[in-house]
């Protein structure tokens, strides 16, 4: 029997696997002696048969998961095994392809299969396809897991979550642990989440206002495209941007620690160092240019790193 786990969320494709594997112990090989795994990418063909059809060690069947065979360079000889002893393999094997968007064609909505193996694979009875989620389908999935931690929230906590950790799995439940140790109550509020929850890597933000200062319009397009490759929703960048513009503002205007600004030092410190390079006008300026961006991306605006591209030109 032949399991297939792939696409381009790393998260969800391990917490199949992980249910796959504890269906398995429960059902089958109670004491874990007849689970083995193997790299995909260095198996051997010779090993991958041996094991296969070997006999299990005090049991019905074992369980065979071998990661990344999409990195093999002999995958073919291996769909060429699969097609000739599938109906005659007793034991469960288990692939799990976690494959990178970036190299894939087209979007990593969609993971595009090529070759024998691959074709094979996903008309198998038991596949599972998880590529990285946004809008509603990221929405959906931390609602889901917010209610299974029986939390009591409304939907600002799920819009406040998905756009300051965006669709990072891994990073999400973290987040939402830390609530869970927040709350004592049970009740989570969008507050709760500004408060405790951490967005996506605040350097880069700061990196980018340093380059738009300093009129380095490369590095700033390049940062921005990563904050978009890596999976940061458009409309967190810009309010991440906004919140560091209002800051400097602020501290412009007279605000004296981080105290006042309800800030971490550190990011006061950061920020009264760029408000140094800005006068006012230009404050004012790139101010309002960001709140058009916010108000576009709310409205749905189609082409997003091509508003942050001129934002940056203009800049």
């Amino acid at each position: 029997m032949i399991f297939y786990i792939y696409g381009t969320d790393d998260y969800q494709c391990q917490q199949k696997l992980l249910e796959v594997k504890n269906s398995f112990i429960q059902k089958r090989d109670k004491a874990g002696l007849n689970i083995n795994w193997f790299d995909g990418e260095q198996l051997e063909l010779d090993h991958f048969r041996q094991e296969v059809l070997m006999t299990p060690f005090l049991g019905e069947k074992k369980m065979i998961i071998i990661k990344n065979i999409y990195q093999n360079k002999n995958k073919k000889e291996f769909a060429k095994f699969l097609q000739k002893y599938n109906q005659k393999i007793d034991n469960i094997i288990c692939f799990i392809d976690i494959i990178n968007p970036k190299k894939i064609w087209g979007s990593a909505k969609k993971v595009e299969l090529s070759g024998p193996l691959f074709k094979m694979l996903t008309t198998q009875p038991y596949k599972w396809e998880y590529n990285l989620l946004s809008g509603v389908g990221l929405n959906n999935w931390i609602k889901k897991y917010l209610a299974e931690k029986k939390f009591e929230f409304n939907s600002t906590v799920i819009q406040e979550l998905s756009l300051r950790v965006g669709n990072n799995l891994h990073q999400m439940a973290l987040e939402i642990n830390k609530l869970s140790a927040f709350s004592s109550s049970g009740k989570i509020t969008s507050d709760d989440v500004k408060k405790i929850v951490s967005t996506k890597d605040d350097e880069n933000i700061f990196g980018l206002i340093d380059a738009i200062m300093g009129k380095n319009k490369k590095t700033a397009l390049i940062l921005i495209k990563k904050q978009l490759d890596f999976g940061t929703h458009p409309l967190m960048i810009v309010l991440m941007i906004i919140r560091q513009f209002k800051i400097i503002i602020r501290i412009k205007n007279g605000a004296n620690s981080a105290h006042d600004l309800g800030i971490h030092p550190y990011v006061f410190s950061k920020a009264s160092a760029q408000s140094r390079k800005f006068d006012n006008n230009k404050l004012t300026k790139i101010y309002r240019q960001l709140l058009l961006i916010e108000s576009d991306l709310k409205f749905g605006a189609k082409n997003p790193e091509l508003l942050f591209d001129l934002f940056v030109i203009k800049n």
